[in-house]
């Protein structure tokens, strides 16, 4: 994973003209066991998006759609697996580790002290609005064709014992 902050704060708070000014880069290749949604380089239309969105949020005028800031956090392939793994005994659904990897901020102690942090002072710093004081979390949970009950327990035993 890359970071794509573009003014080096950890908030991803950067103006049009910064964005402009990013310098992309690509992986020489994905080496984590979550590759099916594995992309070796972002495209500059999605940090523009990403950008975007987070300005929309920040707007007065709601009327515009309204965004919310985004967080991005990177997990561990152990974390992403065990995401995996309490999301299927929760929900009896069997995801892939590039799922995992989405769910980890919410089983992993280590990245869920970090996101309600972040919210937490999101709602701190928040200006009155009374929609922005209550955080909404949403997880895309997909399942994938590249997932059996037989694989699951091979990524358990290779990452988490």
């Amino acid at each position: 994973n890359s970071n794509d902050d573009d003014d080096g704060d950890g908030n991803g708070n950067g103006n049009a003209n910064e964005e402009r000014s990013l310098t992309m880069k690509r992986l020489d290749g994905i080496t984590s066991v979550a590759t099916s949604l594995g992309a070796l380089e972002v495209t500059p239309a999605v940090i523009h998006r990403a950008h975007r969105h987070q300005r929309r949020g920040r707007c007065d005028d709601t009327s515009a759609g309204g965004g919310e800031d985004v967080l991005s956090y990177t997990c561990t392939d152990a974390e992403a697996v065990d995401a995996c793994v309490k999301f299927a005994l929760d929900h009896r659904m069997l995801v892939e580790p590039a799922c995992g990897a989405a769910l980890a901020p919410i089983y992993s102690e280590r990245l869920r002290g970090r996101l309600l942090e972040e919210l937490s002072g999101m709602r701190q710093s928040s200006s009155g609005d009374g929609d922005r004081g209550s955080s909404a979390i949403v997880v895309e949970v997909c399942g994938g064709s590249g997932v059996s009950a037989e694989l699951l327990m091979e990524w358990k035993k290779q990452f988490l014992e």
